[in-house]
């Protein structure tokens, strides 16, 4: 915020300059046209990891048992968790495929590339569940990212993971989204 401060602060000065021609602008323009550039390149260094969130968009992440049914779904554009209603049709079916062929196999597909989208797939073997998650690309970051938010998962849901089979109640993952957040954050 306060880096867009001071940016603004310089189109003002600069906007003043030019309708007066008073050097006194032109010379404050400077100056804080220099400390907003100082500013944005400490914070480039100590924080890389804003820049890469800020130009890469999240859409939806899906976590889906290998019986095909979604045990949650989180949409990153309404940051609320989301119902299965976009999930219809021949997606859920290929979704389903896909965890079947290729859940307990060594040549797994980790990425969907799409025109406009990637799709990064991640699978638990032990636990018999996907994550599915929809970005602009595919980075480290978010590679990352996805490996801690399974490992935390785990932890957090094991026993009910286990005893997975039959009638599955998807309520009892509703505290994902904490999750999510924790490992996300920079792209929320």
């Amino acid at each position: 915020m306060f880096i867009m401060f001071v940016l603004s602060v310089v189109i003002i000065l600069n906007s003043l300059y030019f309708l007066t021609q008073n050097v006194l602008f032109s010379n404050l323009h400077l100056i804080f046209y220099i400390f907003g550039s100082v500013l944005v390149i400490i914070a480039l260094i100590a924080s890389p990891k804003m820049f890469v969130s800020l130009t890469n968009n999240l859409h939806d992440f899906i976590i889906i048992h290998k019986s095909g049914i979604l045990l949650f779904s989180y949409n990153f554009e309404t940051e609320k968790e989301s119902d299965d209603s976009f999930l219809k049709g021949s997606i859920l079916i290929g979704i389903n495929h896909i965890l079947t062929k290729f859940m307990d196999k060594k040549d797994q597909i980790k990425l969907i590339k799409t025109k406009y989208r990637n799709l990064i797939f991640d699978y638990d073997s032990n636990y018999g569940y996907a994550i599915l998650l929809t970005v602009d690309r595919k980075t480290s970051i978010l590679t990352n990212a996805v490996v801690k938010f399974m490992k935390k998962f785990n932890e957090l849901f094991y026993n009910k993971l286990e005893k997975l089979s039959g009638l599955i109640d998807v309520s009892e993952f509703k505290n994902t989204k904490d999750v999510i957040i924790q490992y996300f954050h920079y792209f929320i």
